[in-house]
């Protein structure tokens, strides 16, 4: 993965890491890797090998917070496009909107990380969670759907914090009514990306084979190579 140094840091698992953002091969922006059990799972892994000494932040812009929220359908590509001239009417507006997102991103990661290692989450990640609940609530309202009610969103359409109260809201869902058990941490000790495990067997390792996994592989046939 090629990739450029950021100034900020991640602080994740006791200990603090120089960040670098994700740039795109060929100027095309960085496609998030999806499909890890939850919205809230995949929002917590846009950093890129968090056990290294160099992990890669894939949310470096308020622009790459937008094109997270379309790839996942938090946005429409159109609601996408009116938030992007928003935020560019209102770039400081925006730069405390991409702060919060990445506060809530670690607090998420930690509050997971914890529960895959068999401890309860930090009074502080739980209290920052219940804070953003409400404002992200409060956005929902039932609504007809054909011959069906479903949930959809209202509010303010140019409030720039609109993808965060999808991820709030799946974050509480998710820690509720989740099998827990099956959450694991990728083995890769440099990815550390977190997966719902839902194999028969439960015994997944890799948040990916055709990631980690093969990496796995190749170092144990590297290491059989090698002349005794």
């Amino acid at each position: 993965m090629s990739t450029s140094e950021r100034g900020n840091r991640i602080v994740g698992g006791g200990r603090t890491s120089a960040v670098r953002t994700s740039k795109a091969r060929a100027g095309a922006p960085w496609t998030f890797h999806l499909g890890y059990g939850s919205l809230c799972l995949d929002f917590a892994n846009t950093v890129s090998w968090r056990g290294s000494e160099a992990p890669a932040d894939h949310l470096p812009t308020y622009g790459a917070l937008i094109r997270f929220a379309v790839q996942t359908g938090v946005l429409s590509p159109a609601e996408g496009r009116r938030l992007g001239r928003c935020a560019g009417w209102h770039p400081e507006l925006a730069r405390r909107t991409l702060r919060r997102a990445l506060d809530l991103r670690e607090t998420l990661y930690r509050f997971l990380a914890d529960l895959t290692a068999g401890r309860g989450p930090r009074p502080a990640d739980l209290e920052a969670l219940n804070r953003a609940l409400p404002g992200a609530l409060a956005r929902l309202q039932l609504a007809p759907h054909g011959h069906r009610i479903r949930w959809t969103w209202h509010g303010d359409p140019d409030a720039l914090d609109r993808p965060l109260w999808p991820v709030v809201r799946d974050a509480a869902v998710f820690l509720t009514s989740a099998d827990l058990s099956r959450l694991r941490a990728c083995r890769n000790p440099r990815c550390r990306w977190i997966f719902l495990d839902t194999s028969k067997s439960r015994t997944r390792r890799w948040c990916s084979m055709a990631v980690c996994g093969n990496r796995d592989k190749l170092r144990r046939f590297r290491r059989r190579r090698r002349p005794a």
